[in-house]
């Protein structure tokens, strides 16, 4: 339950934030919306992300195969650096070889967005087998890599 002293002081921040708003330039109004909008990333994350400068991985989309370079990864999806254009929703066959080389995972996985620098991709963990392998990767990635605070 919210009492009137919290409505009118969230009210009078409101119009304070407003105002100074309406005095910035469009390029500062634009860097304020992309801060935003990293809080609400922020908000949706499910899992820690972190970063490993030297994991690569087989990338398969479509039958077309290539070795490609993590940016970050969680246990909910991972973010790769590339230069191909993918559509939201095209499936795409990332293969993780564990640390001594001998063991491949296969992990299917769905784009959810592209951006300049690579594509961010959602595993599609459908059943027990593949979270398994998730874990094992992560456990790998927890050793080698450093969490990012964002």
């Amino acid at each position: 339950m919210v009492n009137d002293q919290d409505n009118s002081t969230s009210e009078v921040l409101d119009a304070k934030i407003i105002e100074r708003i309406t005095q910035l330039t469009t390029d500062q109004k634009q860097y304020i919306l992309r801060q935003l909008e990293k809080f609400e990333i922020l908000e949706r994350r499910e899992y820690q992300r972190f970063r490993c400068d030297n994991l690569y991985v087989g990338f398969d989309v479509d039958g077309a195969l290539s070795r490609k370079l993590v940016l970050d990864i969680s246990e909910g999806g991972v973010f790769i650096k590339t230069d191909l254009v993918l559509s939201a929703g095209q499936k795409v066959i990332l293969t993780f070889a564990d640390s001594d080389g001998r063991t491949q995972y296969r992990i299917n996985c769905t784009v959810v967005r592209t951006v300049n620098n690579g594509i961010a991709l959602v595993y599609d963990a459908d059943n027990q087998q593949q979270r398994m392998k998730i874990k094992s990767i992560m456990n790998y990635v927890r050793h080698v890599g450093y969490i990012i605070d964002d």
